[in-house]
C-alpha cells in the first residue's frame, strides 16, 4: 500500500440548524452530521462515499479538506495533525470540486484575472506557466479562454475550468463532490478520462462522492458505504459493490430487494446504537443500545455490524 497521504480518526461533527418556532424562540437545534467516522486516504488512491441523501458524505468532505473544523477527533495530513500545520499551506493541497461548478466559479471574472488571483492568494511562483498548464490539462486552449468569462463557457467547459481552478494550486487530493452528475454521456466519459490521467500523470489522490457504481466502479480503488452520519462498510470496490454485506449496503446497492425508508429527521439525531437497528432484520437488542465499529471480515473489508 501506498504512503498515508489524509487519516480521519473518530470523527464527529455537529452543525446548527435554525432556530425554530415562532419568532426563532426555541433556538438552534444541534444535527449531527459526522458521528465517529474513520478512514485512511493513501497517495494516488481514490476513496469513494455512497449513502443517502442526508448521510453526511459532502460534510465528510468538506471536513477532510479543511473547510469544517470537528468537534471531536484527529486529522492528520502526511502524518501530521493539522491543527499544528499552516492552515492555509494545507488547504491548497487539499481541495475541493463541487458538483455545480458555479459555486466555485466567478461567473463575471474573466478566466486569467480569476486565475491569477487565487496564484497571488498562495503566493506560487510561475503564475502564468502554471495557469497555463492547469488549462492545458482539462483540455482548455488558453488563447482561447484566457479572455473569456465563464459566463461564456458551455456547462462542461465550467466544470473543466473549476478542475483546472483547483489543478493551479497543485493540490495532493481532491474532493469531487458528484463530479460527473448531470451531464450528458459523452461529457461524463470525458471528465472520468481527465481524472484517470491526472492521477495516473501526478498522483493525486480522489475522495470520490458518488451515487453512480459505474462512476464509483471506474475510478474508485476502495469504497465506503454511509448512513445517518456513520461508515457501516468500507472495503475494495469490486468487493463492496459485488458482494456487500452490511445489510444497509446490501438494500442501498441492489442485492436486496425493498425500498430505502426515508432518512430519519436529523434534528437533535444522536445514536445510542445503530441507527440502522430499527429497519434491520438482523437487529437485536445489542444493536439498539451498542454502536458497533468497524471490523475486519476480510483482508481490507470492514463491516460495522453486530451480527456480522
Amino acid at each position: 500500500m501506498s504512503e498515508k497521504l489524509l487519516e480521519l480518526d473518530d470523527i464527529v461533527l455537529s452543525i446548527r440548524t435554525d432556530p425554530t418556532g415562532p419568532f426563532g424562540l426555541w433556538g438552534a437545534k444541534p444535527v449531527r452530521v459526522l458521528d465517529g467516522v474513520s478512514l485512511t486516504l493513501h497517495k494516488g488512491e481514490t476513496l469513494g462515499i455512497m449513502g443517502g441523501s442526508g448521510a453526511g458524505k459532502t460534510v465528510l468532505a468538506e471536513t477532510a479538506t479543511i473547510r469544517r473544523a470537528p468537534d471531536r477527533g484527529r486529522i492528520l495530513f502526511q502524518g501530521d495533525d493539522v491543527r499544528k500545520l499552516d492552515r492555509k499551506r494545507t488547504q491548497r493541497r487539499l481541495l475541493m470540486v463541487r458538483q455545480d461548478a458555479r459555486e466555485t466559479l466567478e461567473m463575471d471574472k474573466p478566466v486569467r484575472r480569476q486565475l491569477q488571483e487565487k496564484v497571488r492568494e498562495y503566493g506560487l511562483p510561475d503564475g502564468e506557466a502554471r495557469i497555463e498548464r492547469a488549462l492545458g490539462q482539462v483540455g482548455l486552449e488558453p488563447a482561447q479562454f484566457l479572455d473569456r468569462t465563464p459566463n461564456e463557457m458551455s456547462g462542461g467547459q465550467q466544470q473543466r475550468l473549476a478542475i483546472a481552478r483547483a489543478l493551479v494550486l497543485n493540490p495532493l487530493m481532491l474532493a469531487l463532490d458528484e463530479p460527473v452528475s448531470g451531464v450528458d454521456p459523452q461529457l461524463q466519459l470525458e471528465l472520468l478520462r481527465l481524472f484517470e490521467r491526472i492521477q495516473r500523470e501526478q498522483g493525486t489522490a480522489y475522495l470520490l462522492i458518488s451515487q453512480d457504481q459505474r462512476v464509483i466502479s471506474r475510478l474508485a480503488h476502495r469504497l465506503a458505504v454511509m448512513h445517518a452520519g456513520k461508515l457501516f462498510e468500507l472495503g475494495p470496490t469490486a468487493q463492496v459493490l459485488g458482494d456487500a454485506k452490511h445489510p444497509y449496503s446490501r438494500l442501498f446497492l441492489g442485492h436486496e430487494p425493498g425500498a430505502i425508508p426515508p432518512e430519519e429527521d436529523m434534528v437533535g439525531r444522536v445514536y445510542q446504537g445503530c441507527p440502522w437497528a430499527a429497519h434491520c432484520p438482523k437487529a437485536t437488542e445489542r444493536c439498539k443500545g451498542e454502536s458497533p465499529s468497524l471490523r475486519e471480515i476480510a483482508p481490507g473489508h470492514t463491516v460495522a455490524c453486530h451480527a456480522l
